[in-house]
Formats: structure tokens, sequence, C-alpha cells
């Protein structure tokens, strides 16, 4: 679990930095890449990273009354953000999903759809600090259900080890030592 710990609240607080700063780009593909990766923690057997992502954000990131979207406008939306920096997608493109749009700071969501109502579009608009909120709860609430699930638990555990850590430099460098002494004998 410690690798899990560090890295998510690694990943949160650079989130936070990021939207505090008004960069909103970055905020966002730090979030959606942080969606795709807990979801790909609880990938079933056989399921692409797009069928993960839509599964774990419909249980744990659509609990949320602030988020109108569907899950699939979701994926769709992490497409267009971390490959492209649009709100343009593959699913987008061939009208299977609605655009996601983005308030943030003192914006409202609301404000921003019935503009894009207005202007004839169909958008799924949503508030950055509302998607922010929902990821954390979402990652909670997972986290309470691998707790309480000892077959999902193993396989978390299995898959976050093979996460990257944080190692300081004396242990590598004691190692090494002890290496080099040993071959000296």
């Amino acid at each position: 679990m410690q690798p899990f710990h560090r890295n998510m609240f690694d990943l949160i607080e650079s989130i936070e930095d990021c939207l505090a700063r008004h960069r909103i780009l970055p905020c966002l593909t730090l979030l959606y890449s942080g969606i795709d990766v807990v979801a790909s923690l609880d990938r079933q057997s056989g399921e692409s990273s797009k069928a993960s992502f839509v599964r774990w954000a419909e249980r744990y990131l659509l609990t949320s009354r602030k988020l109108p979207c569907a899950a699939i406008d979701l994926y769709a939306a992490r497409c267009g953000v971390v490959h492209t920096f649009t709100a343009a997608s593959t699913l987008s493109g061939k009208r299977q999903v609605r655009l996601v749009g983005y308030a943030w700071g003192t914006a409202e969501a609301e404000k921003l759809a019935a503009a894009a109502t207005l202007l004839q579009r169909n958008d799924c608009v949503i508030h950055v600090r509302d998607l922010i909120d929902a990821f954390r709860n979402g990652v909670t609430a997972y986290l309470e259900d691998v707790e309480m699930d000892s077959t999902r638990r193993q396989k978390f555990e299995s898959n976050v080890g093979l996460w990257f850590t944080q190692l300081d430099r004396e242990p590598v460098d004691r190692l090494l030592d002890m290496a080099k002494s040993s071959t000296k004998q």
C-alpha cells in the first residue's frame, strides 16, 4: 500500500497545484491519467483499458450528481485531453459521445452549459473542481471496496507492487559498496 499512497498523494497534490496555478490542461491531463491508473489496478483479465476506465468511472466517479456525463463521455474526454489537448476524440468524431467542456475557478458549469445550449451544442459541462473531488472520493470508495474483498486486494497489491517507488540514493550506494567490497575479497 505504501507506493500507492505515496504516488496518489503526489498525484493529487500535483493536480491541485496545477488547478491553483490555472494550468487547466496539465491539471486535466494528470487527473485523467490518475483515473486511468487507478482503473487499471482493477482491470479484468482480457479487458481493454477503455472498458476498465468506463467501468471504474461508472462505479466510482459518477456517484457524484455534479458530473452530468456518462462514463464513456469522460473516457472520450480523457482521450482528447491526454492525446491532443483538445475536447475531440475518435468517439466524439463519430458522434458516439458528447464533448466535455470545463468550468473552473469561479465560473459556473451551469452557465457554460446554458451557453452551449444557446449555441445548439449538446456538450456535457462539468466543473474541474467537481471532477477532482469525484476522483478523490472515488479513490477512497475504491480502496474501501478492495479492503473488503480479499481477491481484489491481492490483485491490487500485485499491481501496485509494479509501480515506481522513490528510493533514496544512500541504500543504492550501500548496496554497490557492499558488492564492491565482496568482489575484492
